[in-house]
């Protein structure tokens, strides 16, 4: 998935001026919480890259969606990504630091696929840092702002590896943020699971837990997958 653009059923992303790129666990990620979402005034995308999860949940549904991106250049492609796609009304670009940023208004839903890594070794890009690592937004600091920026009965989505899944969750309990739904993911059978999906909530709850498997083989997608992503993917 390192071309260029990535062409998905009502929409296209373009990625050259970004560092992180369209990958399947995002595209999983954007389908599984989509799934999730039953109902939802505004929604907030925190670190939004390139517009995908956005624009994959704004996809038939009536939703206005704060994205807020801090690179400049990833920024400019996200705006482009949604005045060239059907949603261009729905949602609103913003660049800045979302440690920085204030609104009054309360997000019934905020989505993140954070900086992934911490303490491990550095790319010679800023830009790649800024996406991959912990450089400009720790987990502290995001369930921290997650929860300040949701309303009192909101859910919070996020997209993690597999190894930080009990040190995210401990991360989100300090900030009153409870796992009401985990999905581990793999990417086969015999894998092992190599990202976490869980959906936070301010209440309290039993949560329910799930494996996804992304192929049962080595050319087909489950069925699981399937099921989520056939709205998405030109070729489901």
């Amino acid at each position: 998935m390192g071309n260029s653009y990535f062409s998905f059923k009502q929409f296209t992303i373009h990625q050259n001026n970004c560092s992180m790129k369209v990958t399947t666990d995002a595209c999983l990620f954007g389908a599984w919480a989509n799934s999730k979402i039953r109902s939802a005034e505004n929604l907030l995308d925190i670190g939004a890259g390139t517009g995908l999860l956005s624009l994959m949940l704004s996809q038939n549904r009536s939703i206005n969606i704060d994205a807020i991106e801090i690179e400049s250049s990833c920024h400019e492609q996200l705006c482009q990504n949604i005045k060239d796609s059907p949603f261009s009304s729905s949602i609103n670009a913003i660049i800045g630091d979302i440690k920085d940023w204030q609104t009054d208004k309360p997000y019934q839903v905020v989505i993140s696929n954070p900086p992934f890594y911490e303490k491990q070794l550095r790319s010679d890009q800023t830009g790649v840092n800024l996406a991959r690592h912990g450089d400009g937004l720790t987990l502290d600091a995001l369930f921290s702002h997650a929860k300040r920026l949701m309303s009192s009965k909101g859910f919070f989505y996020v997209l993690m590896p597999f190894y930080r899944k009990d040190e995210c969750i401990n991360i989100a309990n300090q900030s009153q943020l409870f796992p009401v739904s985990i999905a581990d993911v793999k990417q086969s059978p015999f894998h092992d699971p190599f990202r976490v999906m869980i959906q936070f909530s301010t209440t309290m709850s039993d949560t329910e837990t799930e494996t996804i498997i992304i192929k049962k083989n080595a050319s087909e997608y489950s069925d699981a997958f399937k099921l989520l992503l056939e709205q998405y993917y030109l070729y489901l």
